[in-house]
């Protein structure tokens, strides 16, 4: 499907006056795919590809990380982008070490190293120092999708981590509800908490003039069918675009697909003009 996107002759691009026309299916290839770009300062949506997906609830998995992050430094439980560095234990792994874990999980982790290679076992202990009863009021001042932190049991009745491919879900609207009230500053955390969040979801290695703050997230659902997400926003002349990429897999079996819905955002956002790669 072409989808044409139509702006105003006021609306940002610097660079060019038109947008180039997105055929957004041959970036879902054996997938199912949903992409949200919403204008904060003019409240309302740029492009919005929609498919069921959007609507469908799905657990948030690593994106998760933007609302325990807040969290955690009002909490002051976290405090700046080093403090507190969490030693790595081998019991922090029960299921061991796995070759696509980043050598960074193996090692001294603080709270910007945490969110950049997406350290579970830090999330995990976070959980823990803060309190579920603790995270579940903040979920509901937060509207954070179904709020359900309970968690799931396994076959072997092992408590699943809540918001990896378990209890938690959302929406990709939810996610854009969310991250308004965020990019707005409208969330009860303290002012810190969310000048932290925000400094720590900067993409350093890829902004260059437009900059990107972002989370992907990945996983697996019923059947082994892999989904992915990447969430976040880019600030063009001081002005906020929040993004909303999402990608699940028609077939099972397939390989961890955050990265593609990192990629696609990047291509979509090159396409309408921000000026992105060093």
């Amino acid at each position: 499907m072409l989808l044409k996107l139509f702006f105003s002759s006021i609306f940002f691009f610097s660079t060019c006056s038109y947008a180039e026309d997105i055929n957004f299916t041959q970036y879902y290839k054996d997938a199912e795919g949903c992409f949200l770009l919403y204008d904060v300062q003019n409240d309302k949506s740029v492009i919005e590809y929609k498919t069921d997906l959007c609507s469908s609830p799905t657990p948030p998995n690593s994106t998760f990380k933007i609302p325990l992050s807040l969290i955690g430094y009002d909490k002051k439980i976290l405090s700046t982008e080093s403090s507190p560095t969490w030693e790595y234990k081998k019991e922090y792994l029960r299921d061991g070490v796995k070759d696509w874990m980043p050598k960074q999980w193996l090692g001294p982790v603080n709270p910007k190293i945490w969110l950049k290679y997406s350290v579970v076992w830090f999330s995990e202990k976070l959980v823990h120092e803060i309190g579920e009863k603790n995270i579940e009021i903040y979920l509901n001042k937060f509207d954070y999708g179904n709020k359900d932190f309970k968690g799931i049991s396994s076959d072997n009745e092992k408590l699943l981590i809540p918001w990896i491919d378990s209890s938690l879900k959302i929406t990709a609207y939810e996610q854009l509800k969310f991250m308004k009230k965020l990019v707005k500053n409208e969330l009860s955390v303290s002012k810190q908490a969310f000048i932290m969040t925000k400094n720590n979801l900067f993409l350093e290695d890829k902004s260059v003039i437009d900059k990107v703050y972002g989370k992907t997230g990945a996983g697996y659902l019923e059947n082994r069918i892999a989904h992915g997400w990447f969430v976040g926003w880019v600030e063009k002349s001081n002005k906020q675009y929040i993004f909303i990429s999402q990608i699940k897999d028609k077939i099972p079996n397939g390989k961890f697909n955050h990265i593609v819905a990192k990629n696609n955002t990047f291509e979509f956002l090159k396409k309408l003009g921000f000026q992105l790669e060093k």
